[in-house]
């Protein structure tokens, strides 16, 4: 079995390494097509054909074929009682409904249990492949089976591998970023994955009020410890691939940069595409391609570039799926996308496309403009309140010193070398400081250069990330202001603060931070009565506190961090003020203060 550690499996893994495929590990199989609802059902196997004769022609060949993964793997996110029924149904589809499966989305067929343990083993063995090291992408167009829930199916899923493979992730002890871009919200894996702080899901989607599943609002930002870690995007119908896009860009490298995932996990539904017929987005595939090559980018910058990608929706089997798939194989890739399709591809499939009314075939693999429709009024309304809703989300998802630091252009979290792992396993297991740490209220650009910064007591997670941000900033604005603590060489604590734009208005405080082996002694409110007496100039400051202030490996409960924020600015003579209404609409743990 893939994953079990010996001898021998030391072997096959050092012969893989020495054959690594040339791009992402292909996974598809005879079993692929197996997972199939019938005939007049809209996802329907046919999507292959086309789909992986495309990948071949950019020169991807199937690495990896899809077998049934044992129940000892399912159960890994779906609950034994649901596997039972998933199996009754698979030799009795006439069964009466239940669990989600019967008449309508996902109606039972005859091998049925068969066909979906094997989409959730191609997904499980791809990870299995990036953890043990054979390959660093792999790309699973058959997964992506997003909304299947622990114990029911659920549009047109029956068992979700993306959920799997992250849980298989996770029993490793690797933290995962789950991105989705199906026209769908991914509720199945942010459900699964809720109370786990160790997963942050993140799903672009069109909003819940116009589509199924009517879920995926910006105010479902989960709960408990793991509060913050379910972000979503929802989009007005109509939203078009400039606001789709950009939404991608403005959020995927932040969040990761404050994350630090190990691992990437992504869903490319091609369904939000502009000639879907079941959802009602216009996405093209040259921004499906871009989101693509960034989430390749995202997982070399900041999770040591492995990346899991999957399929899922998607609807238009000639048009759109086959080269929403090949942009996704050629991001992994690294290959330049071709100017044209192959004529002979499009030839060989003319005929089928104008059968199921979805031709002509489009000549290119990126799409014209808003994809050759003309732009109309109702869309460019449905744009300005997907940005709006863009910033809403980066407002209340971002720590404030990331969203400032872009902003301000100190910073790109895609600029700078790769985060390095060692640099996080390193302080992890120091427990206690080696002395009393010493505060110094106001600290120059040139001294900062002189101390190594511990990891979590500022974002980005990665310390290096961290302290060249803090670099950037004190050398490209004189109002920046930091005070830290440290132990030694080693800043252990730091208070960050900036002047309004422009010089007009309170100064902002970016960030309160302090290492863990430093916390519960008072050295975070000692930093902070430092940094306003003397670093912060005595100006007027203002502080707003977010579910994204958070230890994004050990967070507290989202209640207790509201206390802690509260109880320390108000010891520090900070007034209680209000949060701007639509931050708190989203964000009830939110907390706003003022020093005059």
């Amino acid at each position: 079995m893939l994953g079990r550690v010996g001898p021998r499996a030391a072997i096959v893994r050092v012969m893989a390494r020495t054959d690594r495929p040339t791009g992402p590990l292909l996974v598809f199989g005879p079993r692929s097509t197996t997972y199939d609802f019938g005939p007049s059902h809209p996802l329907t196997p046919r999507r292959f054909e086309p789909g992986i004769d495309l990948l071949r022609a950019v020169g991807a060949n199937p690495g990896l074929a899809p077998e049934p993964a044992p129940d000892e793997d399912l159960r890994l996110v779906h609950d034994a009682a649901y596997l039972a029924v998933v199996r009754a149904f698979s030799q009795d589809p006439d069964r009466w409904p239940e669990a989600g499966i019967g008449p309508g989305d996902t109606p039972a067929f005859p091998g049925m249990h068969e066909a979906s343990a094997a989409v959730a083993g191609g997904s499980l063995r791809a990870t299995e492949a990036i953890l043990r090291g054979d390959v660093e992408h792999a790309f699973h167009p058959g997964g992506g089976l997003h909304h299947a829930m622990a114990g029911r199916a659920s549009g047109f899923c029956v068992y979700d591998d993306v959920a799997l493979a992250i849980a298989r992730a996770r029993r490793e002890g690797l933290r995962v970023l789950y991105v989705d871009l199906d026209v769908h919200h991914g509720d199945g894996v942010e459900s699964i994955h809720r109370e786990d702080p160790g997963v942050l899901t993140l799903s672009f989607h069109e909003s819940g009020h116009t589509l199924f599943p009517g879920t995926g609002f910006v105010r479902d930002l989960g709960e408990g410890t793991a509060a913050g870690t379910s972000l979503n995007v929802p989009l007005p119908a109509g939203t078009g691939e400039t606001a789709w896009l950009a939404g991608v860009e403005e959020l995927l490298p932040a969040i990761a940069a404050a994350f630090g995932p190990d691992l990437i996990v992504s869903q490319h539904g091609a369904d939000a595409h502009a000639f879907d017929p079941l959802g009602h987005l216009r996405v093209t595939t040259t921004a499906m391609g871009a989101a693509a090559r960034l989430a390749d980018r995202v997982a070399h910058r900041w999770a040591s570039g492995r990346w899991l990608a999957t399929g899922g929706g998607g609807y238009d089997v000639y048009r759109a799926v086959p080269r929403a798939w090949a942009l996704v194989w050629l991001a992994g890739a690294h290959l330049p996308v071709p100017d044209e399709t192959p004529a002979s591809w499009r030839d060989r499939w003319a005929d089928e496309a104008v059968r199921h009314g979805q031709a002509p075939i489009p000549p290119r693999f990126d799409d014209r403009i808003n994809a050759g429709i003309a732009m109309s009024e109702v869309q460019r309304m449905a744009e300005q309140e997907a940005l709006a809703t863009i910033e809403l989300v980066r407002s209340v998802a971002l720590p404030r010193l990331l969203r400032e630091a872009e902003g301000r252009g100190w910073w790109r979290p895609m600029d700078g070398p790769p985060a390095d792992p060692a640099d996080r396993a390193r302080w992890a297991s120091v427990t206690a400081l080696a002395a009393t740490p010493t505060i110094v209220p106001v600290v120059d650009a040139s001294a900062l250069s002189g101390w190594m910064l511990a990891p979590r007591v500022i974002p980005p997670l990665d310390p290096s990330a961290a302290r060249g941000l803090l670099l950037a900033a004190m050398r490209d604005d004189p109002s920046v202001a930091v005070s830290v603590a440290v132990d030694g060489p080693i800043v252990v604590g730091l208070v960050v603060s900036v002047g309004a734009v422009g010089g007009h208005g309170a100064r902002r405080l970016l960030a309160v931070g302090v290492a863990p082996a430093a916390r519960q002694a008072g050295l975070a409110s000692a930093l902070l009565r430092a940094h306003l007496i003397e670093g912060g100039g005595g100006a007027p400051i203002e502080a707003l506190v977010t579910v994204a202030e958070r230890d994004p490996i050990e967070p507290l409960a989202v209640a207790t961090r509201r206390d802690v924020a509260a109880r320390l600015l108000a010891g520090a003579g900070f007034a209680e003020t209000a949060v701007p209404p639509p931050i708190r609409a989203v964000d009830p743990s939110a907390h706003a203060a003022r020093l005059a």
